[in-house]
């Protein structure tokens, strides 16, 4: 049985300007359930209603449950203002928007079903061996033993941003040839009396982007004689090396992730684009911001943190990762676990009946965040919103883990 909600809510504490164009009041709102044995889904639909409220220009919550059903879906404000030129576009569940460091978890999910398929290709491998060919002599000797295993698992050695040295960006060739940079970390600790992770490569799980940069510049391990191919085919002239590997590994990385993940569930998704302009967001500064941006970018990598989906194909991606053997099988348990030998997720946080775990992603100094959370009992959240929050209170994975609380009910 179908419960659906239609609802308005009215901001409470956001500050309201006058201008040419004032957005409404009272901002537009869904949440449809469907009802579950042993899990409120109204419940859950509630609360994270009420712990988001106005606090974003727009978002969407997605739940499926262990069969792979939406059982519960949250939208609230706008993909695009109505201030914009084209009109107001309410924001729902398919809605595209980047995912942030999400990606990491697609990219995961595509790297070790190579893995796991291809011959000659290991998660055991060193990532030396992947790296474009010129790069690889070049390697500074405390990240020669680093494995794709432990790029996977954020144990490569590297600090979680690319400003490793008093905000001095290098570039990722420069980082592979400086080494491990357990030193820098510990230096900028003490110097800024800050508590950073300190990176030791292959033994400590620190979270880094540069751990998933690989595959922004080689896709060697996901299409290994093809990619032979293209190295070979390189010859100096308008474009640089680097250029050229980029273009070519943006390429494969985005067809082969479509191919593995999205094209068997039937959903799309773009790499810096929208798949579907028309249901594309913009991105704003607060809720109350009138204009926002356009932040499509083609070509440009997403192994990182670039894929823009819908919180329905999102979650339809995760869940068929976790509930079938078809995308990971013998890394399956590790890809999921709650230990600190987990592939890829960032976080465990408590649930009242376990740990769940959860990636969120952040882009464009938080106008674009996103969230998804697998939960003990097999159920899949997915989050996107497209603004910074606009006062403090819950985030996107705090409303998600009150809402599933509520509706499990104390263990």
């Amino acid at each position: 049985m179908f419960k659906l909600i239609l609802m308005s809510t009215i901001a409470i504490g956001l500050p309201v300007a006058a201008s040419a164009c004032d957005l409404p009041a009272e901002r537009p709102a869904f949440t449809k359930v469907q009802e579950r044995q042993n899990f409120d889904t109204a419940a859950f639909a509630t609360v994270v209603a009420q712990a988001l409220g106005d606090r974003y220009m727009g978002y969407a919550v997605t739940l499926r449950g262990k069969n792979g059903n939406v059982i519960a879906q949250v939208n609230h404000g706008y993909a695009r203002s109505p201030c914009e030129n084209g009109g107001e576009q309410r924001f729902n569940g398919r809605t595209q928007a980047a995912i942030g460091s999400v990606s990491k978890v697609l990219t995961a999910a595509t790297v070790i079903h190579r893995a796991e398929t291809l011959q000659g290709v290991s998660l055991e491998d060193r990532f030396q061996d992947y790296l474009p060919r010129r790069w690889q002599s070049e390697l500074d000797a405390s990240l020669q033993p680093v494995t794709i295993r432990n790029l996977l698992q954020h144990r490569a050695g590297f600090a979680k941003s690319g400003k490793t040295l008093w905000d001095h960006k290098y570039t990722l060739r420069e980082r592979y040839q400086l080494g491990a940079e357990t030193y820098i970390v510990r230096a900028q600790n003490i110097a800024t009396q800050s508590n950073a992770c300190v990176p030791e490569p292959v033994t400590k799980r620190c979270y880094a982007n540069t751990s998933f940069a690989l595959w922004n510049v080689s896709a060697a391990s996901l299409v290994p004689a093809k990619w032979a191919q293209i190295e070979d085919a390189y010859s100096p002239g308008e474009i640089t090396y680097e250029s050229y590997l980029q273009v070519h590994a943006y390429n494969r990385y985005r067809d082969i992730v479509a191919k593995t993940l999205f094209e068997p569930v039937g959903v799309i998704g773009g790499c810096n684009v929208f798949a579907d302009p028309e249901r594309g967001a913009y991105y704003y500064d607060g809720p109350m911001d009138e204009t926002g941006i356009d932040r499509t970018e083609a070509g440009r990598p997403c192994a990182i943190g670039g894929w823009f989906l819908s919180t329905r194909a999102l979650s339809k991606v995760v869940h068929r990762i976790v509930s079938t053997r078809e995308v990971i099988n013998d890394n399956h348990e590790l890809m999921f676990s709650a230990g600190d030998d987990r592939l890829v997720f960032a976080s465990r946080p408590r649930t009242n009946d376990g740990r769940a775990i959860s990636h969120n992603g952040s882009r464009w100094g938080g106008q674009a965040t996103a969230e998804v959370v697998v939960f003990p009992n097999g159920y899949v959240a997915a989050a996107i919103a497209n603004s910074r929050k606009g006062n403090t209170g819950a985030g996107l994975r705090d409303a998600i883990i009150d809402g599933y609380n509520a509706a499990r009910g104390p263990s």
